[in-house]
């Protein structure tokens, strides 16, 4: 049962972006985080493969690995 009213509180997408936010310490640029079916993907760009891992990190601490695609780029 979902809730969706004004106490429901953030969805699993605006979770796992503020994780991600927090684990890169703002270093992703034009992150998305959206919910589709049973998948969750964060996209986004962040300037070194140690800031995808933090990113990768911080979604996988709110996910299973079968939930989660990701469309990070390096650069």
């Amino acid at each position: 049962m979902a809730f969706n009213g004004p106490d429901a509180g953030p969805s699993l997408a605006q979770r796992v972006e503020t994780k991600v936010r927090q684990f890169t310490h703002g270093r992703i640029r034009n992150l998305v985080v959206e919910e589709i079916g049973d998948q969750v993907i964060v996209s986004g760009q962040v300037p070194s493969r140690h800031a995808k891992q933090l990113a990768l990190h911080g979604a996988l601490e709110l996910l299973s690995g079968e939930r989660f695609c990701e469309h990070i780029t390096i650069g």
